[in-house]
This record gives C-alpha cells, structure tokens and sequence, in this order.
C-alpha cells in the first residue's frame, strides 16, 4: 500500500474551521472556573505541599487558608497528612500549569487539549473523591486498629467543605462532557 505525500503532511483537523469564542459562549464557563482554580492551585495548595494551614504561620497563604477555609471546616487539611501533601503537591505543580493550559485552549480554540482533559478528569475526581471520602468517614477507626490512637479527619462544617471540593468533581466531569466530540473546538 502507497501513502501519498499529501496523506502523510496533512494535519489532523486539516480543512475544519475554527468556532470562535462569541459563538461557544458556554466555554466561558470554563474559562471563568478553570481560572479560579489557576488561583487555588498556586495558592491554597502550595500551603499544603510546602507547610501546613495555621493561624500563626509566619507564611501569609497559610494564614488565609486557615482562616477563609480549613480553620473550622477541614481538619483534614490543617493536619495535612504526607498523602495529602503529596496530592497538594501534584495539584500546585502539574494541575495548576494544566489550568493555564486549559483557559489557554478554550479561549485560542486549541483541540491539543482535549486527550489530555481525559487523564486531567480522572486524576483530579479521583484525588477529590479520596479527600471528600475521608472527611465524610473519617479514619479514626483505622487510626485506632494501626497506631493504637485516633484522630478524625471527619469535616466539621459540611456545607462549606461540600462548597469548596464539589466543583474538582463535577467540573471536570463537565469538561469531559464538553471535549467528547472528535473536534469540540473546529467545524467541516
């Protein structure tokens, strides 16, 4: 079998057309939102992979962090367990720069973006699912059967937990939603 020059050199989309920002006025949206998390990557969660949220830190992010959101809501984050750590780690460094990326693609129209949201949806649902799981349940008991103490991880204000960790579900399941079709961003 021949392949034609042309066949080979063509890029993937070749002959489609950009749909411009006016006319995907629902990707605002995702701007809007992926922005916002732009900001909590490079800042809430670089107080977790570099230091704790407290009241007394002499670093000012981890004052702000305990008092807009962990101090009476997430003990979890206060006592910032090296799991926790490690996903806040990978959220400031590989999340944040995706962020970038994303609000970068939705307004330029880029479809280079849209294999990588699918690996972006799994990891960030599932880190968020583990997170909203503990401070539901908990793990004294575990703590308890292990080291022989407890400790509860479980959220003491629902609502504002719930407000503040539900949007890592559920915005990226509307993300994958939104990339699904073969081209979300071009027209033939």
């Amino acid at each position: 079998m021949t392949i034609s020059a042309a066949a080979t050199t063509a890029e993937p989309g070749a002959g489609r057309s950009p749909i411009p920002l006016r006319e995907r006025r629902y990707d605002w949206f995702f701007i809007v939102v992926f922005t916002v998390f732009i900001g909590s990557s490079f800042t809430g969660d670089i107080v977790n992979m570099v230091s704790r949220p407290d009241p007394d830190s002499d670093f000012f992010l981890a004052r702000v962090v305990y008092h807009v959101y962990a101090g009476g809501t997430d003990p979890l984050l206060i006592a910032n367990p090296r799991f926790l750590q490690v996903g806040a780690s990978v959220s400031a460094v590989v999340f944040g720069t995706f962020y970038v990326l994303l609000v970068y693609a939705f307004i330029k129209g880029r479809e280079w973006i849209r294999k990588p949201s699918f690996i972006y949806t799994g990891m960030v649902v599932q880190t968020t699912f583990i997170v909203v799981m503990v401070g539901f349940a908990g793990d004294a008991a575990l703590f308890q059967a292990v080291c022989n103490t407890a400790y509860d991880y479980t959220f003491t204000n629902v609502p504002k937990a719930l407000a503040y960790n539900l949007p890592y579900i559920i915005v990226p399941i509307l993300l994958t939603a939104r990339m699904w079709r073969p081209h979300p961003f071009t027209r033939p």
